[in-house]
């Protein structure tokens, strides 16, 4: 692979991916309610709904659980105890910011060059597909993850300022950053590789982001499932996700280069 054509085309879908002000204040946006909406509920809900949102039955099975694993939980006070509860369930939400965003900005680029046919003249310089699938792939893939993480980072020293050391230390624990610097880059690979697939097949953006959105519908079980009390999200889950996603996304990859037909794309608008 020559890693010149691999930086060429890196930059060539930043400068588009800039252009695009629909893409960046989406995810821009998606970013922020985010950020906002679990430190509302935490910090808000108690101050509107007083005790009654304190001593919520559907609590009981998580709270029980993080007793069992951080023993000095049960000395919270009741309202840092909810605190914990509400904000660990929502950091699933930051595995699906690059999902989103990822798949966003590689079905546009894919099929916004297939329909507008400025794919055509790129695909008849000497540039591999490989090469180009991986630069595209990087491109959209750098921006999300590392928006996600610097999102994930400011959310967690938000949190420390309005709760205090000891309410953010039962929150973000080993498992918590585990999950977004482990998950989140293998959960966007998997969203571009399907991308890829889908770019490939349809010449709709709008299409194949409602198929990609599937992806979503998995990490919102994951937390709701949590937030039910059914499992405590730990390092040993962390890992054989990671390690499932990583299979995942070979498979994914694999299969978006070998479909994808550079003659046919050629040849669909003659």
């Amino acid at each position: 692979m020559d890693s010149i054509r691999i930086r060429t085309i890196i930059a060539k879908e930043w400068q588009e991916t800039i252009k695009n002000r629909t893409i960046v204040l989406t995810f821009l946006l998606l970013l922020l309610i985010f950020m906002v909406m679990p430190l509302g509920l935490a910090f808000g809900l108690p101050l509107f709904a007083g005790s009654q949102a304190l001593n919520d039955p559907d609590m009981g099975k998580m709270l029980s659980l993080l007793t069992e694993a951080f023993p000095g939980f049960g000395n919270l006070q009741p309202v840092q105890q909810f605190q914990v509860f509400m904000l660990r369930q929502f950091l699933i939400l930051f595995l699906i910011l690059p999902v989103m965003g990822a798949m966003s900005i590689a079905t546009y680029s894919i099929i916004g060059e297939k329909t507008s046919r400025s794919l055509e003249a790129l695909l008849a310089t000497p540039i591999t597909t490989t090469e180009l699938l991986l630069g595209k792939s990087l491109a959209a893939a750098g921006p999300s993850v590392i928006a996600t993480w610097a999102a994930f980072g400011l959310f967690a020293l938000l949190t420390r300022l309005l709760s205090g050391p000891t309410v953010t230390a039962y929150i973000f624990d080993a498992p918590a950053w585990a999950t977004i610097l482990l998950i989140t880059p293998l959960a966007a690979v998997f969203a571009l590789g399907l991308g890829v697939v889908i770019s490939s097949r349809v010449n709709d953006p709008r299409s194949a982001q409602q198929v990609g959105g599937v992806l979503v519908l998995p990490l919102v079980a994951v937390m709701i499932a949590q937030s039910a009390g059914f499992f405590l999200l730990g390092i040993p889950f962390v890992l054989i996700g990671a390690l499932a996603l990583l299979l995942l996304d070979l498979v994914v990859l694999g299969l978006g280069i070998s479909i994808f037909n550079r003659e046919q794309i050629l040849t669909r608008w003659r």
